[in-house]
């Protein structure tokens, strides 16, 4: 049989559109030619800080008590408030007396396994602190053998922000293996996206799109006693601002105030 050549090349086309728009990875990428993320999730948890009044929305947050281990928490929106749709978060020195801001989820949301992405920039000086993290259930916030989950932490001036993990198995018998801390650099002055994804067999840590670690589920046989792995149970979302400490160390007053302002956060699975 004679072949159609105008079928011959229709289908041609077609097969090079096809490839052009296929799943290739090479093909799948944002401005700044990082890997863009394509499986499809849904949104469970969100907010854009769009709105007129200064409280943080009460159905999705409540201010951090002294809890978080933070003896200048303020437990006051003084500290903590929505500004032309961003949420300040802010660390300061008022009649004399250091008083910090921050928010959590407890008690509103909490989720097992997902992915949180939250948009942040910060006014940091000497003896600043931001964070961002996740924390389960537990009565002993110190011990942290329970997991905890730094998705952000920065200190001082410094251009890099932090990534680490806490359990019994790294705190108490101290295993430096798998590694379970990065500290990456980041668009100073600037919003950038910090975020964690969380399976159970893997957390992986990214800033703006860029992985920059992951830590693996060992599945130890010993898993009882070792608690390698307490990431099987609902964390929720915390956000505040530091001020001292042993890490930062000396605040500077003449440095004051400061602030982590949040564009967004969003949770999806």
């Amino acid at each position: 049989m004679k072949p159609n050549l105008n079928i011959i090349l229709l289908t041609l086309i077609i097969g090079s559109i096809n490839t052009a728009c296929s799943g290739n990875p090479a093909n799948n990428r944002n401005k700044n030619n990082n890997p863009v993320e394509t499986r499809s999730r849904k949104v469970i948890f969100e907010d854009n800080f769009n709105q007129t009044t200064q409280i943080p929305d009460t159905t999705k947050w409540s201010l951090c008590t002294h809890y978080i281990g933070d003896p200048f928490i303020s437990g006051s929106y003084d500290q903590a408030y929505v500004k032309d749709g961003k949420l300040i978060l802010k660390g300061e020195k008022v009649k004399g007396v250091y008083k910090t801001g921050g928010i959590w989820t407890k008690n509103k949301f909490d989720f097992t396994y997902g992915k949180v992405e939250v948009s942040a920039k910060f006014i940091s000086a000497q003896g600043s602190w931001p964070a961002i993290w996740l924390m389960p259930y537990e009565p002993n916030i110190y011990e942290k053998a329970e997991g905890e989950i730094d998705i952000m932490e920065q200190v001082n001036r410094e251009s890099i922000v932090y990534q680490t993990l806490h359990t019994y198995y790294i705190t108490t018998l101290k295993q430096i293996s798998p590694m379970r801390q990065i500290s990456a650099h980041y668009n100073v002055n600037e919003f950038n996206t910090y975020a964690v994804e969380w399976t159970p067999d893997n957390i992986i840590f990214s800033v703006n799109g860029k992985v920059t670690l992951t830590y693996p589920n060992l599945h130890l046989a010993h898993e009882k006693q070792m608690r390698q792995w307490p990431y099987n149970k609902p964390f929720y979302l915390i956000m505040n601002i530091y001020l001292g400490g042993s890490w930062p160390g000396e605040i500077r007053d003449n440095e004051l105030p400061v602030s982590m302002e949040v564009d967004w956060v969003k949770v999806s699975q």
